[in-house]
């Protein structure tokens, strides 16, 4: 429906987003290259002499506004309006997450030494500080719309997608009876897609509706808005990666382990484990982005959005661009992991992991991981593993999901079960992934 046009226009079509995927099987002692997403000291003392993954994908989306019934809307007769419920508030936020994994793989050079190389493509989206109200307004339809006036405040958005090639070396600092260190790095080459951002500053917007001609009814607002593309839309180009414009990216990990049980433990020679990681230090350089500032002072009607071919091509023909600048370094999520592992027999393990933002959301052009924690029980063998993560996301309250590893396959989503059992779930998460694992000699 174009008429969400005008929610783009004042509160951007970008979202922010995060580095969550892989709920529960990250935290697998076989999830390999997976894992050392997260923390690249994984892959050196690990349960594979080598790890292919042939391909991996994850999808998470959250938000603090709707809460949905999943089965519903799969049947496809779901109306947000009547059957979601709602959390309207001032600050309203959502987010979008998709994250590829290509052709990657790990490798022991010695038992102290490994390596790992992988490809990969990430976007991630997401939008703060939003008026819900103003949102739930235009997801009416325009027959059941009633006049308005909302102060939208200085809502933030921000979308950044990016391939990368990354390098990792990980080396054991400190193996004793009882005691066990390993460290890595990643060194990442970060090759540009599509960067854009919107932050607005003292918005307001009033509909008056024109019952006889609804497509006469007429938006007025008030305040500035900065936007911004790192793809020439005005003559026409497409969004694509561009090797114009690329950056340098960096993750490091260290792991520790209190290995009380080695002589009895058949898999894993660890009691406890701590691990914690800062991943994706760096910066995108746009080099061909252009920001423009505009007055939003004015007026437009519903006619206007309809016919508008984009979110940008609206602000020029209706606004007035008071300000223009070129050339942007885009931030990568910054974020710090942590991760506590409790082998409670060779088999069953309980575990706590937390993702903990770096960068401030509200950065004009920042891209920023929202906190989580996790807990997940783990069932865990050689060729099989099951897991029930319960994961608190700062947008959407807490979430339950489930997965499973079996051999070279691994499936999961960190919100299955509360989809299935809750009318108010906030957050959607899957994943699933191919692998050739070659194991080591050792259970």
């Amino acid at each position: 429906m174009k008429r969400t046009l005008l929610l783009f226009c004042f509160f951007g079509s970008f979202f922010y987003a995060r580095s969550q995927s892989y709920f529960g099987f990250r935290d697998d002692n076989y999830a390999g290259i997976q894992s050392a997403l997260f923390n690249p000291s994984v892959i050196v003392d690990s349960k594979y002499r080598a790890d292919v993954t042939i391909f991996s994908a994850s999808a998470t989306g959250q938000n603090d506004l709707y809460g949905f019934n999943f089965a519903e809307v799969l049947d496809g007769n779901y109306d947000i309006q009547t059957d979601a419920s709602k959390n309207i508030k001032t600050n309203n936020r959502g987010n979008v997450n998709f994250d590829i994994l290509g052709p990657s793989f790990m490798m022991n050079i010695t038992p102290q030494h490994s390596i790992a190389l992988f490809t990969r493509v990430r976007s991630v989206t997401g939008l703060i500080d939003v008026n819900g109200q103003l949102i739930d307004e235009l997801n009416k339809d325009l027959d059941v719309s009633n006049s308005f006036l909302i102060q939208g405040g200085n809502p933030n958005g921000v979308s950044n997608s990016w391939a990368e090639i990354g390098a990792s070396y990980a080396t054991i600092f400190l193996d004793e009876e009882d005691h066990f260190i390993k460290g890595g790095l990643t060194v990442k080459y970060l090759l540009a897609g599509v960067n854009g951002y919107i932050s607005g500053n003292d918005l307001s917007v009033a509909f008056n509706k024109n019952n006889a001609n609804p497509a006469l009814s007429e938006y007025y607002s008030t305040g500035t808005l900065k936007t911004a593309a790192s793809y020439d839309y005005q003559n026409g180009n497409d969004p694509k990666f561009s090797g114009a414009s690329a950056g340098v990216g960096l993750d490091l990990g260290f792991t520790y382990e209190y290995r009380t049980n080695c002589h009895t433990c058949i898999g894993n020679r660890y009691k406890f484990k701590a691990a914690a990681s800062v991943t994706d230090i760096g910066k995108i350089n746009y080099k061909n982005i252009t920001e423009n500032t505009y007055n939003l002072a004015g007026r437009v009607t519903q006619d206007d959005i309809d016919n508008a071919e984009s979110i940008f091509e609206f602000f020029d023909t209706h606004y007035t661009k008071v300000a223009s600048r070129t050339g942007i370094k885009a931030n990568l999520p910054t974020a710090l992991h942590t991760n506590f592992d409790w082998n409670i027999d060779n088999k069953f393990y309980l575990n706590l992991s937390t993702d903990f933002s770096l960068v401030n959301a509200k950065n004009i052009n920042g891209t920023a991981l929202p906190n989580s924690v996790t807990f997940t029980p783990r069932y865990e063998t050689r060729q099989f593993s099951f897991y029930v993560p319960v994961t608190y996301m700062e947008f959407s309250g807490t979430q339950v999901g489930t997965g499973f590893r079996a051999g070279p396959l691994f499936v999961g989503s960190g919100s299955l079960i509360s989809n299935l059992f809750s009318n108010t779930s906030k957050a959607c998460n899957l994943y699933v992934g191919l692998k050739l694992p070659i194991y080591q000699n050792y259970n």
